[in-house]
């Protein structure tokens, strides 16, 4: 009897966090909404205050129906890291701090244009951790003072086409991976050609007056790029590598070539010396 007592309190109990735990939103350019997701005590040393924020969705759009969440802390410091998966909201919504009348912090989403999402929030600190009721308002709050500018710190975002930015609010689209900073690995594969084509028998070399004169010229190796033109556009790292191969090839036929010449040279001065 107990054990069914129990299931029965434990099915209650779901049942009502489910209702807690999401308000759905659907807003046109008429009718902006602000979303109230929770709010945090004052900052202090002592301030072990967590917020979560997920939204899922974003603009009307197929290209908008990721989910996004937001780490909300502010002990000694606020800070805000952000996640998104799946894809981009479209631009469709922005969080707000807002100091509150005790010197707290609350925060909303103010949603723009066709906005479709469902927001949950949830608060650690305190007390036993606290599902947020998420209200919503067509007006502003009242009786605050908007933090600006909201610092967020894009940890990791993901469009809908599988394109990944760390550290960055927009990933390239050009790349797969963008990376706002330094990365360390053990090891990278990169498959891109290579540079072996230097060894075939009509593969023309620039004579070395010629390269000497580019370089009088250019103060660069011909086909590498300029100090002014990686630091504006970066290296493919696969290109580039080929292309140092390359160069080292075509040095290698150099000391080849004037080895040759000091053979040459060198059977000269030994016939000399035996006449």
């Amino acid at each position: 009897m107990k054990k069914i007592i129990i299931i029965i309190l434990l099915c209650a109990v779901t049942a009502s966090l489910k209702a807690q735990y999401g308000t759905e939103v659907i807003a046109t350019p008429s009718a902006p909404v602000y979303v109230y997701l929770g709010s945090l005590p004052v900052t202090n040393a002592n301030n072990l205050h967590k917020l979560k924020v997920d939204i899922l969705g974003g603009a009307w759009e197929s290209y908008a129906t990721g989910e996004t969440t937001f780490y909300i802390s502010n002990r000694n410091s606020l800070k805000i890291d952000q996640v998104t998966l799946g894809s981009t909201n479209g631009g469709n919504y922005t969080l707000h701090g807002y100091t509150n009348s005790t010197g707290g912090i609350d925060f909303y989403l103010l949603t723009y244009y066709y906005t479709a999402i469902a927001v949950k929030s949830c608060m650690v600190g305190g007390n036993p951790t606290q599902l947020i009721t998420n209200t919503t308002s067509t007006s502003a709050p009242t009786g605050v003072t908007e933090i600006t500018p909201l610092t967020i710190n894009p940890v990791l975002i993901t469009d809908d086409q599988g394109n990944i930015g760390i550290n960055t609010n927009i990933p390239n689209q050009a790349y797969k991976l963008s990376v706002n900073g330094s990365i360390r690995s053990k090891e990278i594969k990169v498959e891109t050609g290579w540079a072996d084509y230097v060894f075939d028998k009509d593969y023309k070399l620039r004579p070395l007056k010629n390269v000497a004169q580019y370089i009088d010229k250019n103060k660069h190796l011909p086909e590498v790029p300029s100090a002014a033109e990686v630091r504006q556009n970066g290296i493919n790292v696969g290109e580039t590598e080929a292309l140092l191969l390359k160069k080292i090839e075509e040095l290698t036929l150099y000391l080849i070539e004037q080895q040759k010449i000091n053979q040459s040279l060198q059977r000269q001065i030994n016939e000399l010396k035996k006449n």
